[in-house]
C-alpha cells in the first residue's frame, strides 16, 4: 500500500497583518508593469449584467463621500487578495471510473466535452502554455467549402437568383453538417489519432431539396470516417428546392483542436459497474468536508500565478473497508504540481463510505474557477448543437 506522507496544513496569516497587506495591495493596485504576459481565458462566466444608467451630475463631492469612496476601493481590493489567498475550488459529483456521465445526444455530448477539455487543460500566466496563444483554439476545427461539379452539356451556367444558388448550398452544407462532419471525425479519433485532413465528396441535389446521392472521392481521414461523411451528407436537405439537380463536390477540412477531447466511455464498461452499491453523493461529501484544507491546497499556486484555473480529476483507489490505497491524477493536466499533490494527501487522508465490501476506483473531479480579475466578462466556448458558430456560415 502507497503512504503518503501528512497533510500539512496551512497557516493562518494575524488580522492585522492581513489588514496591512489590503492596505498595500489597494495603494500598489495600479502600479503593475506595462509588459504583463499574455493569459489565456478562463471559462465562461455567463453573459454581462445589463449596464445601469448613471444619474446626471448635480453637485460636488461632499466630504462624506470623498472618505467613503476610498473606503469602498479599499474593500474591492481586499476581496480579490482575500480570494488571491484562498481560492474556492469546487468539488463535483464522482463517477466511477471509466464511466464518467455522458449525454445522450451526440452532439450535445461532444459541446460538453469540448468545455470539459477547455477545463482539463486549463490556464495560467505562462506565456508558453498552450491555452495562452493568441491562435488558442480547444474544439476540433471544421471548415467546409462546396462547388458545382464539373458541367455537363447543355445543363444550365448558374441556378436561378430566386432558388437554391450555389452560395446558399454553401451556407446550408456549413451549417447543417457542422456537427454531422465533427461527430464523424471525432469517432475516428478515439479509435486511432490522426492529425486531420480533407475529405471531397462528389453529391446531387434533388429538384425536392434532398441530397439524391453522394460518393467518396478521397479522404485523408481514413475510409470509415469518409463513409461516415458521405452518410451524414445524405441525410441533408437543402432550401428552397431547385428547379433542376445540382451536381456538387464538398471539401471537408477537420483538424483536432488544441486541447485533447476526453475518453469517451465504453458502454460495456459502464452496463457492467454495479448499480445503487456506489453512492457519490456521500463520496461528495466527504471530499467537501475538507473544503478549507483543500482551498488551502490552492492558495499557494493562486498566490504564484493569479491567472491559475483549471480541472484537477483524481481517481481515488479505494480498499474494501473504504480506507485509500492510492489516490493519482487522471483526464486532466492542472498546470501546478505542488497543489496537485496536496490535494493528494487529503484525499488519502479521508475514509469513505465501502462499496460492497471490495476495492473500488471512483473519479473526484475538482474545479479552480479563475479569479474575479482574470475572469473573462462575456462567453467564449465552443459550438453548441442548437447554435452553430464556426468560420464561413452566411
Amino acid at each position: 500500500m502507497t503512504t503518503f506522507l501528512p497533510f500539512l496544513r496551512a497557516v493562518k496569516a494575524p488580522a492585522t497583518s492581513l489588514s496591512v497587506s489590503v492596505l498595500i495591495f489597494g495603494l500598489g493596485v495600479n502600479c503593475l508593469p506595462q509588459g504583463t504576459p499574455h493569459v489565456s481565458p478562463g471559462p465562461a462566466t455567463g453573459p454581462l449584467a445589463p449596464p445601469v444608467e448613471s444619474a446626471p451630475f448635480q453637485s460636488e463631492p461632499t466630504a462624506e463621500r470623498a472618505v467613503l469612496e476610498p473606503q469602498v476601493a479599499l474593500s474591492d481590493a481586499g476581496a480579490e487578495l482575500q480570494e488571491t489567498l484562498a481560492p474556492h475550488v469546487s468539488v463535483e459529483l464522482p463517477y466511477p471510473a471509466d464511466a464518467r456521465p455522458r449525454a445522450q445526444d451526440p452532439a450535445q455530448a461532444a459541446a460538453e466535452e469540448e468545455e470539459l477539455a477547455r477545463w482539463n487543460l486549463g490556464g495560467s500566466s505562462d506565456p508558453t502554455a498552450v491555452s495562452s496563444q493568441a491562435s488558442y483554439h480547444p474544439g476540433t476545427r471544421v471548415i467546409v467549402d462546396t462547388r458545382a461539379a464539373k458541367r455537363r452539356a447543355g445543363a444550365p451556367a448558374l441556378p436561378s437568383a430566386r432558388g437554391l444558388t450555389y452560395q446558399r448550398v454553401q451556407a446550408q452544407t456549413r451549417s447543417r453538417g457542422y456537427w454531422p462532419f465533427r461527430l464523424c471525425f471525432e469517432l475516428g479519433q478515439q479509435d486511432k489519432k490522426g492529425p486531420g485532413g480533407e475529405t471531397r465528396i462528389a453529391f446531387s441535389i434533388g429538384t425536392r431539396g434532398k441530397v439524391s446521392a453522394a460518393r467518396l472521392l478521397d479522404s485523408e481521414l481514413g475510409s470509415s470516417t469518409g463513409a461516415c461523411m458521405v452518410r451524414e451528407l445524405l441525410k441533408l436537405t437543402f432550401t428552397p428546392a431547385p428547379a433542376s439537380k445540382l451536381s456538387m463536390v464538398a471539401s471537408i477540412r477537420i483538424y483536432p483542436g488544441d486541447a485533447e477531447l476526453p475518453t469517451t466511455p465504453d458502454a460495456a464498461v459502464v452496463a457492467s459497474l454495479p448499480r445503487g452499491e456506489f453512492d457519490p453523493e456521500a463520496a461528495r461529501a466527504r471530499v467537501a468536508s475538507k473544503q478549507v484544507e483543500l482551498d488551502s491546497c490552492f492558495a499557494e499556486a493562486r498566490r504564484a500565478d493569479p491567472a491559475l484555473w483549471g480541472r484537477l480529476a483524481l481517481s481515488v483507489i479505494l480498499e474494501m473497508d473504504g480506507s485509500v490505497h492510492r489516490v493519482t491524477e487522471v483526464e486532466s493536466h492542472f498546470r501546478d504540481a505542488a497543489a496537485t499533490r496536496c490535494a493528494q494527501v487529503l484525499l488519502s487522508s479521508l475514509i469513505f463510505p465501502s462499496v460492497n465490501g471490495k476495492p473500488f476506483i471512483f473519479v473526484v473531479p475538482l474545479r479552480l474557477s479563475p479569479s474575479a480579475a482574470h475572469a473573462k466578462t462575456g462567453p467564449d466556448e465552443g459550438p453548441s448543437p442548437s447554435e452553430v458558430s464556426h468560420e464561413g456560415v452566411d
